[in-house]
């Protein structure tokens, strides 16, 4: 317990919390005149100043017997201030105190002064009886845990001060306290709490709006996936916001803030994981982690395309899912999308369905040819290999569509693996803001995929099962807000090379099924 601090003023108080016999301190007098001619001295114990102060707390003062120590006079004019004299002004209160014990703050009390004490001295008829030895009560204080040993083996109250305590200085004794428990706060685990419209979006994308990639994994979509997201927290809130998402585009647009929420909380806590995973020793078991971790891009990849400018990200969460599967195909983790890595398989697939739809009309695959050969001279040059590419890919595509659909495909199946696997620097390149080629470049292909519908949406029919179409949904924008994003992001004097992207964006204006769109 920490001792009380000193005041400064007359009733100030040591370490210990007991009063300094050596202090010169006026005690209370009998009247109000002027205490300056109060004789101090018949109370102070000068010859005893080196008497324990700490007297009541010795283990003797737990003795019955234990008296307060006589108050000497130091003046000869006091003399006659004897034990007698004391005991017969104090002798109104014999009776009471016979049945009461006294504090040994009560033991000075207030007294006559000098002249009257002498007058009664010599008018005073002889000595009273005896009185009986008064027991003095211990000073109540709180009881403590944390005194030293040697303060508790005498059973005396520690003052707690360290390095040593009080006591253990003036006995000049060694002071040890006992060792503290050690008090660990552990964080508690903060439970995510859902709201009624979080378990409506969860119910929505189990029902309506689970992915259909990869190809064949539709069940883990509505099985497994949901069981992850239970102790995953950036899956359920990267499935929560696709879901929110996917009900704006529907009919509900008041749904955007809740996306977008979910949609940041996924991100922040995504980029946590995969900062700690980098750090994990290897052999480490990753299986449930890294297949969490790729639903969760899967998830957000769907999402971003209910955002205008989310091509990028598009982009970016496409290759996070590439990056994942092969970290945990290094450490030998079974992978629950396992017809991710299949490409064999996936030709299986969709070969047969692809393979019977008709080529797309010839003014179409005209107006893309033209429009991509006139980037030609934008991506001449050194310093251009990337955006070369690009627009090598984007020409190869559109001149596949006077083939086959299937080849088209291809083709765009090709195009998709490069930019998953392009090199960090170069893949900065593409997604540029400032860079007016690669936008170029990216309203055409995006443009090119709006002209394939009716090829792309083949995938749909070689899916084992398909969630159900929401109530009232029609036609979605889809990718075609990337197509508005991006044209609008050319400026004007690259304006003559957006000549098909924009002829793409205003036929969709006027009918969204125009090229063969059903959904």
């Amino acid at each position: 317990m920490q001792a009380l601090p000193t005041s400064g003023g007359p009733m100030a108080m040591p370490t210990g919390g007991y009063a300094q016999p050596e202090a010169a301190l006026p005690l209370v007098a009998l009247d109000s005149q002027d205490p300056a001619d109060f004789d101090y001295s018949a109370f102070l114990q000068d010859q005893q100043a080196d008497i324990d102060i700490d007297y009541l707390a010795e283990e003797s003062s737990a003795s019955a017997s234990t008296t307060t120590p006589p108050l000497a006079s130091t003046s000869p004019s006091q003399a006659t201030l004897s034990d007698r004299s004391v005991l017969q002004w104090l002798a109104p209160q014999a009776q009471h105190q016979q049945q009461q014990r006294i504090s040994p703050s009560g033991a000075l009390t207030t007294r006559p002064r000098g002249n009257a004490a002498r007058s009664e001295s010599s008018t005073s008829p002889g000595p009273p009886a005896a009185q009986p030895k008064q027991r003095l009560e211990r000073r109540g204080h709180t009881k403590s845990r944390r005194g030293c040993f040697n303060c508790k083996r005498r059973r005396i109250k520690c003052q707690e001060t360290r390095p040593a305590c009080g006591h253990c200085v003036k006995q000049g004794l060694k002071c040890e306290y006992p060792v503290l428990p050690t008090i660990v706060h552990q964080p508690q685990h903060k439970i995510p709490l859902f709201s009624l419209q979080d378990m409506r979006f969860f119910q929505h994308f189990l029902l309506n709006c689970y992915p259909h990639h990869p190809l064949g994994s539709e069940d883990l979509w509505t099985h497994e996936i949901p069981c992850l997201a239970q102790k995953y927290e950036y899956l359920m809130h990267a499935i929560l916001g696709y879901s929110a998402s996917d009900l704006i585009s529907t009919s509900e647009s008041g749904l955007a803030e809740a996306a977008m929420a979910h949609r940041v909380k996924a991100i922040r806590a995504i980029k946590r994981a995969l900062g700690s995973s980098a750090t994990e020793q290897p052999g480490t078991d990753m299986f449930e982690e890294g297949n969490a971790l790729m639903a969760t891009c899967f998830a957000l990849t769907y999402q971003s395309v209910f955002l205008d400018d989310g091509m990028v990200e598009y982009m970016t969460f496409i290759r996070g899912i590439i990056i994942v599967a092969i970290q945990m195909y290094v450490k030998g983790a079974k992978l629950l999308f396992g017809h991710l890595m299949g490409g064999e398989r996936q030709k299986e697939v969709l070969e047969p369905h692809m393979s019977r739809i008709p080529l797309i009309e010839k003014s179409w695959t005209d107006r893309a040819v033209e429009g991509i050969e006139g980037l030609r001279e934008l991506v001449e040059g050194e310093g251009r290999e990337v955006e070369r590419k690009f627009w090598e890919l984007n020409n190869e595509m559109a001149r596949m569509l006077y083939v086959s659909s299937w080849k088209a495909y291809e083709a765009l199946m090709e195009h998709y693996s490069w930019w998953m696997m392009l090199p960090h620097d170069q893949y900065q390149r593409l997604i540029d803001p400032n860079n007016q080629v690669a936008i170029l470049l990216g309203a055409h292909w995006i443009a090119l995929e709006q002209i394939m519908a009716v090829i792309t949406e083949a995938e749909r029919k070689a899916a084992t099962k398909l969630p159900n179409q929401s109530p009232g949904a029609g036609i979605s924008l889809g990718t075609i807000r990337w197509l508005k994003y991006l044209n609008t992001q050319v400026d004007a004097e690259h304006h003559a090379y957006d000549q098909f992207p924009r002829w793409v964006e205003a036929q969709l204006d006027r009918d969204r099924g125009y090229f063969g769109r059903s959904h």
